[in-house]
C-alpha cells in the first residue's frame, strides 16, 4: 500500500484535537494521584536509608526495582549507556563482519529472509536482485487487470465467463463463483477487516496476475494471493453461506485440506502470503473450537514472519534499490497484521506473546494511511445505508495502537500472580495505562472515532475497535473488581464504574452491530468482548446479592443484561 498522503497544512480556528472527555480527566487525575503516592513511597524509603545509615546508599536497586516505566514501557533513552570504544571505524575491513554482523536481512529468490548472528547463512552472498514486480498504477482505473467480485451493485461489463478463478480449489465442492464470490465478500467485510488482514484490492489483483497464466505455466508468486491463501480463505468464508451443501463442516473441510497440502510447496520459497495463509487456517480451526491446532497454526505463523525478518527495518534495501518501496510498505503491513492477530491470541488463550514488539534500533512504523484507498466506497446493502469510505487503513493504524497498550494490560495481569508486586506500584501502572486509553481514545480522527451520530453508520471494523477499546478496560480492571477501598477518597480507583462503563458501551456495540449486520458474521474478538461484558454484568448481580440487603435494582441490571 502507498500513503497516498498529499494533504497540506491549514490555519482554521477550529483545532483538530478533540476535546477531553470526562474519563481522560479522570484518569489523568488518578495517574497525577498514583505519581504523588509513588514519590511519597520513595521520599520515605529514603529517609529510613538516611535514619538507618547516616546517608543514601549508593545502592539504589533496591527502590528502583519501582521506578515507572515510560509510557510505552521502554528504558528511557538516556538510560541507555554505549560503549564508543568497542566501536570500531573499520567498515573497509571484510572480517568485522565475522565480529560483528553488519546484516541479518540476506535476499534470496527476490525476498528478504532474516538470519541471526550465529546462522552461517547470513555469510552467503546476494546474487544480483531480481526485479521487484511493480503495482499497477490504479486498481480501480484498470479494472480489466483484476479480479472483479460477482456481487449484487457490481458492474458486471468487466466479468469475464473463462477466467480460470478455481484452479486451485477441490473440485469435489459444488461451489459456483457466484456462491465464491459472496462469501469472499462477507469475509473481507466483517473478518478480516479486523487487524485488516487481507486487502482486497491487492489479493483480488494479485488473484488475477496469478491465474491469468495458463496453466502449462508457472504462475508468478506475489504478495498478497497464493493458491493457499485461496483456499484457506474459503475454507473459512463458506461458514458464510447459505447454501447447506456449502456450509457444512465436510465441504469446507476440502479447502481447509487442500491448504494444508500445500504448506510444503510454498514454504519452500515462503513468501508474505503464506505467512497469511496459516494465520487465517488457524483462524478456520479456532472457529471449529478447536483452540489447539490453531494456536499451533498460528505459531507456524508468526515464526515465518521472523523467518522473513518482517521485524527489521528494511529502509536501507529500499535505498540501495535491492527491493522497492511498495515490497517495504507490504512488509510493515504484514508485520503489523501479525502482531495484531499475535496479540488477540494472547488475550483470547491467556499465553505470553509470540511476535516482539520493535525495538528502538528496528522501528517498524505503524502503516501509513492510504487516504486513497480509505475513500474506496465500503456498502453492505442489508444494512440500508448509504455506501460510505472505508477508512480500513486508518482503522487499522489505530488498532495497532490499541493492541500496543494492550500488551502491557496482559503484561500487568500476569504479573498478579507473582503476589510481588505492590498495590501502589499496581495503582501507579494502572492509572498510567488508564491514562493511555484516554489518549488514544481523545486522538482518533472523525473518520474512525464513534459518536452517537457516527454511531448507526459504522461499519464492522470501526465497531470491532471501539468493542476492543472497551474491552481492554474490563481486562485491566476487573482483576480487582472485589479490591476493598482503603480509604475513602477520591484519589482511589473505582474499578467497578471502570469496569460497569465499558461493559455497558460495549452492549451498545453489540446492539448497534446487531441492528445493523445481524450477529451472523462478527469476527471471533467481537464475541471476547460481549463475553467479558457479561462477566461484568455477572459480577454486578452477585454483588447486589452479597450484602445484608439485597441491591434489587443492581441486581434487576444486571441480570437483564
Amino acid at each position: 500500500m502507498s500513503s497516498g498522503r498529499e494533504d497540506e497544512c491549514t490555519w482554521t480556528r477550529q483545532t483538530a484535537r478533540q476535546p477531553r472527555t470526562e474519563a481522560h480527566f479522570e484518569a489523568m487525575r488518578k495517574r497525577a494521584d498514583a505519581l504523588r503516592e509513588y514519590a511519597n513511597l520513595l521520599e520515605s524509603m529514603l529517609e529510613k536509608c538516611r535514619r538507618e545509615h547516616g546517608g543514601i546508599s549508593d545502592n539504589s536497586q533496591s527502590y528502583l526495582q519501582f521506578r515507572p516505566l515510560d509510557a510505552d514501557g521502554m528504558v528511557l533513552p538516556d538510560e541507555m549507556e554505549v560503549e564508543e570504544d568497542e566501536m570500531s571505524d573499520g567498515t573497509d575491513d571484510p572480517t568485522q563482519e565475522l565480529c560483528l554482523p553488519t546484516q541479518n536481512l540476506k535476499l534470496d529468490g527476490g525476498g528478504l529472509y532474516f538470519h541471526g548472528n550465529t546462522a552461517i547463512f547470513r555469510f552467503a552472498q546476494a546474487e544480483v536482485p531480481l526485479p521487484s514486480i511493480s503495482r499497477f498504477p490504479a486498481i480501480v482505473e484498470n479494472p480489466d487487470a483484476t479480479y472483479v467480485l460477482l456481487v449484487d451493485g457490481v458492474d458486471e461489463s468487466h466479468y469475464n465467463p473463462d477466467f480460470d478463478w478455481s484452479r486451485h480449489l477441490p473440485s469435489v465442492v459444488p461451489l459456483d463463483r457466484r456462491e465464491h464470490d459472496k462469501v469472499l465478500d462477507l469475509l473481507f467485510k466483517f473478518f478480516t477487516s479486523w487487524c485488516f488482514r487481507v486487502v482486497p484490492a491487492l489479493f483480488l489483483r494479485d488473484m488475477y496476475r496469478a491465474l491469468s497464466v495458463p496453466r502449462s505455466q508457472s504462475s508468478p508468486k506475489t504478495p498478497h494471493y497464493s493458491p493457499m491463501l485461496h483456499n484457506a480463505l474459503v475454507a473459512l468464508a463458506t461458514a458464510f453461506s447459505d447454501d447447506p451443501r456449502i456450509r457444512d463442516f465436510k465441504s469446507r473441510q476440502y479447502f481447509a485440506k487442500a491448504a494444508k497440502d500445500m504448506v510444503e510447496e510454498e514454504y519452500q520459497k515462503p513468501n508474505l502470503s503464506a505467512i497469511h495463509a496459516l494465520s487465517i487456517l488457524a483462524s478456520f480451526y479456532s472457529a471449529q473450537g478447536d483452540q489447539s491446532l490453531g494456536y499451533m497454526y498460528f505459531g507456524m505463523s508468526a515464526r515465518m514472519s521472523q523467518a522473513l525478518g518482517l521485524g527489521i527495518d528494511c529502509s536501507a534495501w529500499v535505498q540501495a534499490g535491492l527491493i522497492s518501496e511498495h515490497d517495504r510498505l507490504d512488509r510493515n503491513w504484514a508485520y503489523w497484521t501479525t502482531f495484531g492477530q499475535d496479540v488477540c491470541w494472547s488475550l483470547y488463550v491467556g499465553r505470553n506473546f509470540c511476535v516482539p514488539l520493535p525495538s528502538d534500533h528496528e522501528r517498524i512504523p505503524v502503516p501509513f494511511v492510504d487516504s486513497e484507498f480509505d475513500q474506496m466506497p465500503w456498502h453492505y446493502p442489508s444494512s440500508n445505508n448509504a455506501p460510505q469510505p472505508n477508512y480500513l487503513s486508518k482503522t487499522f493504524a489505530a488498532s495497532c495502537k490499541l493492541l500496543m497498550i494492550a500488551r502491557r494490560i496482559m503484561d500487568v495481569v500476569n504479573s498478579l500472580n507473582s503476589g510481588n508486586m505492590r498495590q501502589v506500584v499496581n495503582d501507579e501502572l494502572i492509572s498510567d495505562i488508564d491514562l493511555q486509553l484516554n489518549t488514544w481514545k481523545s486522538s482518533l480522527s472523525p473518520g474512525v472515532d464513534m459518536t452517537l451520530k457516527s454511531r448507526p453508520t459504522a461499519t464492522p471494523h470501526r465497531l470491532m475497535l471501539h468493542a476492543a477499546y472497551w474491552w481492554l478496560f474490563v481486562l485491566l480492571h476487573r482483576p480487582f473488581y472485589h479490591r476493598k477501598l482503603r480509604h475513602s477518597s477520591d484519589r482511589e480507583i473505582d474499578h467497578v464504574k471502570l469496569c460497569k462503563r465499558a461493559a455497558e458501551n460495549i452492549l451498545e456495540l453489540a446492539h448497534t452491530w446487531r441492528n445493523l449486520y445481524t450477529l451472523r458474521y462478527p469476527p471471533f474478538t467481537f464475541v471476547q468482548t460481549i463475553f467479558s461484558a457479561g462477566t461484568v454484568f455477572l459480577l454486578s448481580a452477585v454483588q447486589a446479592t452479597s450484602g445484608p440487603r439485597v441491591a434489587q435494582k443492581e441486581l434487576a441490571n444486571g441480570m437483564d443484561k
